[in-house]
């Protein structure tokens, strides 16, 4: 009995005695865990300290950038980039490299002819001198002009004497409409526009298009600013650029006339069984009234036919009004016999 209890009391320190190393594991593992979260920051901020002080440092660098050409003289285009890129190398502070990346600054260079002295070479061949752009170029990539160097001393470009035309412009419509509606008509301002360009070009262009004008559901008029298609951006120059489309769309009607068919013309005579056909159509609302059996003629067709050997003939339309349109005869075919 003795022997008992004091198993059972040795077995109890045990387990207090491991409950407590317990403890002191969880504790000494979020000791750790505390100490590599403030590492991890310290490796941070000294990481950010060291960028920042390697930012205030002088770095020389090399860019090559697209050219870009404005206010070419007037009366003039250029045609070609002889040289269409130019390599620069300078030196920057890494603050103002990263100012210039971030901001775009060194994917394109443009040059303002106005402030430039253009010289000829030979033709319609002309360049101008590196040597006059430092300053203009310093300033724009904020550095001093002495640590800007360009690798090539001209830049050559082909600018030729435009000439003008005045060319007639079409719309390329793409549109839908709601149920019994349809357009009407369409106008576009200006009708002609001018083009500027070399004249061997100019030459071949006897109309231009507007861009496609796409639009679904039309059951009114509508007015659309569209930019007119160039067909050599780099060559012509559009004026204006933009016409207006005034679309009329207007709601239509079917209309069906009962005509008279007209064998006069027809040798030897005939009769038609029946003497009448049907002539049903679309026409808009505003044109209603301006439509009278009169203004059609229908008559059957009997061109390369011989009336003895056939018992039916076709009739077709020879007159009709402009304005009516998607036009079908019932019967399109009628029987008859010689009179005479």
């Amino acid at each position: 009995m003795v022997d008992l209890r004091i198993f059972t009391a040795m077995n109890s320190i045990k387990i207090k005695g491991m409950s407590g190393k317990s403890r002191d594991s969880k504790g000494q593992g979020g000791e750790k865990k505390r100490d590599h979260l403030v590492f991890l920051i310290c490796i941070i901020l000294a990481a950010g300290f060291w960028f920042l002080i390697k930012l205030s440092d002088i770095y020389p660098v090399s860019y090559q950038m697209k050219i870009k050409y404005t206010h070419v003289p007037t009366g003039r285009l250029i045609t070609t980039l002889n040289d269409s890129s130019a390599t620069l190398h300078f030196r920057s502070t890494g603050y103002n490299l990263l100012d210039l990346m971030l901001h775009g600054k060194l994917d394109s260079l443009s040059i303002d002819l106005k402030d430039c002295d253009i010289r000829t070479e030979a033709g319609n061949e002309y360049y101008i001198t590196t040597s006059g752009l430092r300053e203009n170029v310093a300033q724009l990539l904020g550095i001093n002009d002495r640590d800007l160097e360009f690798t090539k001393s001209k830049l050559r470009f082909t600018m030729e004497r435009l000439h003008r035309k005045n060319i007639k412009i079409s719309a390329l419509l793409d549109l839908s409409y709601k149920s019994q509606f349809s357009l009407y008509d369409f106008t576009i301002i200006p009708e002609y526009i001018t083009v500027y360009g070399p004249q061997q070009i100019l030459d071949t262009l006897k109309v231009l298009s507007t861009d496609r004008i796409h639009i679904e559901k039309l059951d009114g008029d509508k007015k659309i600013p569209v930019s007119v298609h160039n067909p050599y951006p780099g060559m012509l120059r559009l004026l204006p650029p933009k016409v207006i489309v005034q679309l009329n769309v207007e709601k239509y009607t079917e209309q069906r006339l009962q005509v008279p068919i007209d064998v006069s013309g027809i040798h030897p005579e005939i009769r038609t069984f029946p003497t009448t056909a049907s002539v049903n159509f679309n026409v808009f609302l505003r044109d209603y009234e301006k439509i009278h059996v009169s203004q059609f003629q229908l008559v059957p067709n009997d061109k390369n036919i011989d009336l003895r050997q056939v018992k039916t003939l076709r009739l077709e339309l020879t007159s009709f009004p402009k304005e009516i349109s998607n036009i079908r005869i019932v019967p399109p075919e009628v029987e008859f016999i010689i009179v005479n």
